[in-house]
């Protein structure tokens, strides 16, 4: 089975594409048949910290037509196990692709043949990022333990509950007109209330299939973080935060798979074009991504029904069971890294 692991980043500087590049490294480490792929739109830079040259075929060069076969673009990356997509910023409006090409782009990548491929995401909350962050249902977003970093992975995930029960519902359906209308109405100046939505439109169409399946699928909903440039056990507070936060405003849990320590040798990684799990493969930084690779493991990253394309906490009963755990194990572990056990 092929997992399709998506990782985003509410605002870019947050170290999302060394997280993606190392962990594409780890997981072909472990066997795993890895495709890494960049799909920052118009900004493409991944190929750098790989260490490769921007000479080979990308998805500007699907998107513009210029191949009509996706396997084109696989390209070796001289690391086992691990091949490259390469994105696109040669050419104008890359960033700014129709609906049609991203669906086939979708279809494209579930018939990649691999264990896992990771999309590296633009930055930001467009809806080109948001549909393929939603490809599957526990999808990765990358934050710092940062206050304005916290705040705007919360946004973000705002943002993709948003667009994830919109998209439960045909462009033109009464349901989405209904939407549509309760954001436009929206007081000036005030957050939109994703829980007050879900249950007006509840409310509004309470005997439709529609509203039964929408809820089904929010239970399943449950985005995973890797908390990054951690310096302290003190930072994970920042951490139950965010938790805090996605609970009480969009009703929504989220899973914490890694604490990456801090390392001022990212920046000379980038600048040597080699990953540090290549370069220094036991130092912290890559200790800790190995330890969220190993997490990763436990999980499936499969499409969510979405993706066919056609066109009060009311659906996470057991949050209130939830503990931090998750959370603990990661303070442990990092405590263990700092002490050299």
């Amino acid at each position: 089975m092929m997992n399709i692991l998506p990782i985003a980043s509410g605002k870019g500087g947050v170290g999302k594409s060394n997280i993606a590049a190392n962990l594409a490294i780890n997981l072909a480490q472990k066997g795993k048949r890895v495709v890494l792929a960049d799909m920052d739109f118009g900004g493409a830079n991944l190929h750098t910290l790989l260490g490769l040259k921007n000479n080979h075929a990308g998805l500007g060069n699907f998107i513009y037509k210029q191949t009509s076969d996706f396997s084109e673009l696989l390209q070796e990356t001289g690391i086992e196990n691990l091949r490259f997509i390469a994105g696109d910023c040669l050419y104008p409006g890359t960033a700014n692709i129709d609906t049609l090409t991203k669906q086939k782009i979708i279809r494209k990548i579930g018939e990649i043949d691999a264990d896992f491929v990771i999309l590296d995401l633009g930055a930001g909350t467009t809806f080109h990022t948001l549909d393929f962050y939603l490809l599957t249902y526990n999808s990765i977003i990358v934050t710092t333990p940062e206050l304005t970093s916290i705040l705007n992975a919360y946004s973000f995930l705002k943002a993709a509950a948003f667009r994830f029960f919109m998209r439960q519902f045909k462009a033109r359906s009464p349901e989405r007109k209904f939407i549509d209308k309760y954001l436009r109405e929206s007081e000036s100046g005030m957050e939109a209330s994703f829980l007050d939505m879900v249950s007006k439109t509840s409310a509004e169409f309470r005997d439709s299939d529609s509203i039964a399946k929408s809820i089904d699928e929010l239970k399943k909903y449950r985005p995973q973080v890797i908390l990054n440039q951690g310096e302290t056990t003190d930072d994970l507070e920042m951490a139950k935060r965010l938790r805090s936060l996605v609970h009480k405003k969009l009703g929504i849990s989220i899973d914490f798979v890694g604490f990456v320590r801090k390392d001022s040798r990212i920046s000379l990684a980038v600048a040597s074009r080699t990953p540090l799990s290549i370069s220094d493969p036991e130092c912290e930084y890559v200790q800790s991504i190995r330890s969220a690779a190993d997490r990763i493991l436990q999980h499936t990253y499969e499409y969510n029904e979405l993706n066919e394309f056609t066109e009060n906490n009311m659906f996470d009963n057991d949050f209130s069971e939830q503990t931090d755990k998750d959370i603990e194990v990661l303070s442990t572990e990092f405590s263990k890294q700092y002490s050299g056990e």
